[in-house]
């Protein structure tokens, strides 16, 4: 998000129209808490590849849109597309105060090359949803929606009609939240092909096959066993699962590359000129403190420091 210079949102506006290679679609909105010009901005040879840019905030009781600019886009999608290069300059040229870009939400994703009925999202204390049209074909979600903190389990191959097996998990991040955020919010993933080549749980009957699959997707239904039963159940549990864990080490790497777009572009480039200079020249050291802590995550999910 850019808090734009007074009074150039519309010399934005009118840079865009003027420029012949940069294509786009756009349109209005008049409501509320949405953006007033909005524009799909095509990249590709077909245009296969898109992101959105949003000009002038909507605000209840305001005569005219504010000067904000919002600017959504995948990196590894379109993170060295000239548009996207041209256009972070000519915001950056039109931005208020030398700090004045922040990342206010993205979304990390882990992808593991096998079949979506290998994996469960764990029901935990956050809201859960679930849409399953069949064992392949599932999704499901704790957290709320568009909220920091929500979680996304589904069949990738299906989404992105991929050649081979996909699942993904897609986490909703706040800003540039820390290791120790991301790690306290991170959910648990059971490997179902761990699962089923446990020999205990091999040897269960059919009865207790099926409640022990229950209680994979949700173990809080633990309590509703008798004693015995409740027992063995929650010992099979506990040894059986195999949890995605949370790379810290992983996760700064991704952050580092995410941080990179708050960062200035190097002053004295021509804005209209192809974006030759390396994006965003920022410093390969480059360790923003207040929200990079030294900490690792041990097997059990504890944060140590």
């Amino acid at each position: 998000m850019f808090r734009l210079r007074h009074e150039t949102a519309q010399g934005l506006l009118d840079t865009l129209a003027a420029v012949q290679w940069f294509e786009f679609d756009h349109w209005e909105s008049r409501k509320f808490g949405t953006y007033r010009n909005q524009f799909r901005i095509l990249c590709g040879e077909k245009g296969e590849r898109s992101f959105w840019l949003g000009v002038g905030l909507v605000a209840y009781g305001k005569s005219k849109p504010s000067d904000t600019a919002k600017l959504e886009f995948n990196p590894n999608k379109v993170g060295n597309e000239r548009a996207l290069l041209w256009l972070l300059r000519q915001l950056w040229q039109r931005a208020r105060l030398l700090d004045g870009c922040a990342v206010k939400q993205w979304d990390l994703a882990c992808d593991w090359a096998a079949p979506r009925e290998e994996y469960s999202l764990r029901k935990d204390a956050r809201l859960y949803e679930e849409i399953a049209r069949s064992a392949k074909d599932r999704t499901q979600y704790v957290g709320a929606r568009n909220m920091p903190g929500r979680c996304k389990l589904y069949n990738k191959q299906i989404e992105s009609d991929l050649p081979g097996p996909m699942t993904r998990l897609e986490l909703t991040i706040d800003g540039l939240a820390g290791p120790r955020e991301v790690a306290a919010m991170w959910p648990i993933v059971y490997r179902l092909a761990d699962v089923q080549g446990n020999a205990e749980v091999a040897a269960l009957n059919d009865t207790d096959r099926f409640i022990f699959a229950t209680l994979l997707d949700a173990p809080d239904r633990l309590r509703e066993l008798g004693r015995r039963k409740r027992e063995r159940m929650a010992a099979l549990l506990d040894a059986a699962r195999y949890r995605v864990e949370f790379d810290p080490d992983a996760y700064a790497a991704v952050l580092h590359d995410v941080a990179q777009y708050c960062e200035r572009p190097a002053r004295g480039n021509d804005p209209d000129a192809a974006p030759l200079w390396p994006w965003p020249g920022i410093d390969p050291d480059f360790r923003p403190v207040e929200c990079w802590p030294c900490e690792r995550v041990d097997k059990n999910r504890n944060v140590k420091e």
